[in-house]
């Protein structure tokens, strides 16, 4: 009895090694090529910016990596660039003078 509680897990062990090193149990896939990056035509064209009030602090800059600088009146009108449909803010809130 003794032979057989050494031996067997040894050899399940041995056969798990085996099965394993042939490919046995090993589901097979093949591997697609990954879908390729999102470019520009699947972003929505970016608004135009809104008139500029005259109380406006001064335009920071005409262009902002490659992107115009537009005015909005989010968040009490500010100074930004739109890009991939998210407005990034280039000035604060010019009437609290804050964020």
């Amino acid at each position: 009895m003794s032979f057989l509680t050494k031996t067997a897990p040894v050899a399940v062990i041995l056969g798990g090694i085996v099965a394993g090193a042939l490919g046995f149990g090993a589901g097979t896939s093949v591997a697609q090529p990954p879908p390729p990056p999102p470019g520009p035509a699947e972003f929505p064209p970016n608004p135009p910016g809104e008139p500029v009030p005259n109380w406006a602090p001064r335009k920071p800059a005409d262009m902002w990596n490659g992107e115009p600088v537009v005015w909005t009146s989010m968040w009490g009108g500010r100074w930004g660039v739109w890009k991939h449909g998210q407005f990034i803010t280039l000035s604060s809130n010019p009437v609290t003078n804050g964020g």
